[in-house]
């Protein structure tokens, strides 16, 4: 989830040969989209005074807006895209499941909302894909009044790990959950999250990553795929670019702290986090809480731990100024009802440990917000 959402529709394909074999791994990452802008909601959660009615109309205009999204439809031209490239392994984020209970469902201006958008997938990839791990992250019960009536709606959001059928049986959940403060599934939820009020209560905005061990034409890959926290602050207000690198922190430290020797591991997601991010001075009030007066973004991070960015060596690759700007991923209009990409950054990342010996193949594949079936992008 985002909460300054700003609506993605991106996969990133890669196939590289390990270092040491003529082995070849072909990988994915792709956010699924939730399907609305959830600020309103936090913003009407958080105001003082507090008005449910305000309340209670931000959530119903959220979920009219995912309805209106085609959820079906999306779901299907995803699976497209991974049926298309049949990638050994898949690293999904905001897999949403929005339940409902109560009359109030039938509201025919957000019934097309309550989906599982795994589900979905699964079910169009017709059995080529099955699920290896999860992790669950928000998991929020929302009291609403519709023109039918009560219902009480659930959202639910997993960074989720697909593999493909033919190899699913050399692939198996790395055990992250009994080693983490705050396991979750088959994963773990990062130890600093970013916090919301909603009627006065607080609610944790839970993120996380979980991983799987494959054998891949006898090489052993760890792959691990995570979703960090957004990093637009406020005006003066370093919050949650606090909080998303305390995450990349904490992946970093784990994964490199267990990922056994004879594995190449590589690391997927959106990770809000662009090549061109830089360094941020924390304001000297917070200096002394914080321990320190810098703010070292999460791909920043990644690249002084000696992880590759596998985009930029890409056949044919132009990284200009030493910035790997082509590629944008991120993002597209809340309703997706703008006709020609909106892109501007590059936020969803594959990273390897091991320098790759090649990059066979890498593409990023768009999904045009007209009709959720275009591509865009290189096929190199």
């Amino acid at each position: 989830m985002k909460n300054g959402v700003r609506p993605l529709f991106a996969t990133a394909i890669f196939a590289f040969a390990a270092a040491a074999s003529s082995a070849e791994i072909d990988v994915m990452t792709q956010n699924q989209y939730l399907g609305a802008d959830l600020t309103p909601i936090i913003a009407a959660g958080s105001a003082q005074p507090f008005d449910p009615v305000a309340f209670n109309a931000a959530v119903v205009t959220a979920l009219s807006k995912v309805a209106a999204n085609l959820p079906q439809q999306r779901f299907a031209a995803l699976a497209g895209l991974i049926a298309k490239r049949s990638p050994h392994l898949v690293g999904l984020q905001e897999v949403f499941r929005y339940d409902c209970q109560g009359p109030g469902c039938a509201d025919p201006a957000i019934a097309g909302a309550f989906n599982d958008h795994l589900q979905g997938t699964l079910d169009a990839l017709g059995g080529a894909y099955v699920v290896k791990a999860t992790v669950k992250n928000l998991d929020l019960p929302l009291p609403v009044f519709t023109s039918t009536g009560q219902a009480l709606v659930t959202v639910i959001d997993r960074d989720v790990i697909l593999a493909r059928s033919d190899i699913a049986s050399a692939v198996a959940p790395v055990p992250f959950n009994a080693i983490c403060t705050h396991p979750s599934m088959d994963g773990c939820n990062y130890d600093v999250v970013g916090e919301v009020s909603l009627g006065g209560a607080t609610v944790r905005i839970e993120r996380g990553f979980v991983g799987v061990d494959a054998s891949v034409d006898d090489e052993i890959y760890r792959f691990v795929n995570t979703h960090l926290e957004v990093r637009e602050p406020a005006a003066g207000n370093p919050y949650s670019r606090i909080v998303q690198a305390a995450q990349a922190y904490q992946l970093l430290l784990t994964v490199q702290g267990t990922t056994p020797t004879d594995r190449k591991l590589l690391v997927v997601g959106d990770i809000n986090s662009d090549p061109r991010d830089e360094i941020l001075s924390v304001p000297p009030p917070l200096q002394l809480l914080l321990g320190t007066d810098v703010i070292v973004p999460p791909y920043l991070q990644f690249s002084l731990a000696q992880f590759t960015d596998t985009w930029t060596l890409r056949p044919g690759a132009n990284t200009g100024n030493g910035a790997p700007l082509v590629g944008f991923s991120c993002c597209q209009d809340e309703d997706l009802g703008n006709h020609q990409s909106a892109h501007y950054e590059r936020i969803d990342i594959i990273f390897s440990q091991t320098l790759p010996r090649r990059v066979q193949r890498e593409c990023l594949h768009v999904e045009s917000s007209a009709d959720n079936t275009g591509e865009k992008g290189l096929d190199l």
